[in-house]
C-alpha cells in the first residue's frame, strides 16, 4: 500500500479505531553446541474491537475484519526497499490475548519477524536494528503505542 494523504489517513483511522500497540521481543537461536545468541526480533502489532464493552470469538466477522486492518497496517509499516533482512508477517486468526498491560482487553495479534534474509542463524546485525527502527517508526507515524493505548487529551 502507497503512502498518499488517504491511504495515510485510512491507516491512521484503523490504528485509532483498533486502539493499536505493539511490543518488541527478541528472537533466539540455540546452535548445535546449545549456544543461545539472538538472531533477530519478533514484533507484534495488538488491537482490539471498536467497543470497549464488548467482547470477541475467534473466528467471529468482527475478529476476521480486526484481523484484516490489523494485517493491513503491518503490510504497510514494512520497509519496502530492498534490505538484507526479512520481514515476515505472520496472523493469529484463533488466538485472542489478555495482557495486563493493556488491562486485559480482547487483543488480537499480527507478528512480524524481522531476521536476516540468508543465514537465519547470523547473529542479529545493524540490518536488523535498522528494519525494526523504520517500522516502530511508522507505527509512530500512525499513531500506534508502544506497549498499550494511552488515550491522548
Amino acid at each position: 500500500m502507497s503512502k498518499t494523504n488517504g491511504d495515510l489517513s485510512y491507516l491512521k483511522n484503523l490504528v485509532n479505531k483498533h486502539r493499536v500497540c505493539w511490543e518488541v521481543w527478541p528472537l533466539f537461536y540455540l546452535d548445535k553446541n546449545g549456544v543461545k545468541f539472538q538472531i533477530g526480533f519478533d514484533l507484534e502489532i495488538f488491537g482490539t474491537h471498536s467497543n470497549e464493552q464488548q467482547t470477541l470469538e475467534p473466528g467471529s466477522q468482527e475478529s476476521a475484519e480486526i484481523l484484516e486492518d490489523l494485517k493491513k497496517v503491518a503490510e504497510s509499516i514494512i520497509p519496502q526497499e530492498k534490505q538484507y533482512c526479512r520481514s515476515e508477517i505472520q496472523v493469529f486468526d484463533n488466538l485472542i490475548q489478555f495482557s495486563p498491560l493493556r488491562k486485559f482487553r480482547d487483543d488480537f495479534t499480527v507478528g512480524i519477524k524481522i531476521t536476516h534474509r540468508s543465514g537465519y542463524d547470523r547473529p542479529v546485525d545493524a540490518c536488523e536494528i535498522e528494519c525494526l527502527k523504520q517500522i516502530e517508526e511508522k507505527l509512530k507515524e500512525l499513531g500506534a503505542q508502544m506497549g498499550h493505548w494511552k488515550y491522548k487529551k
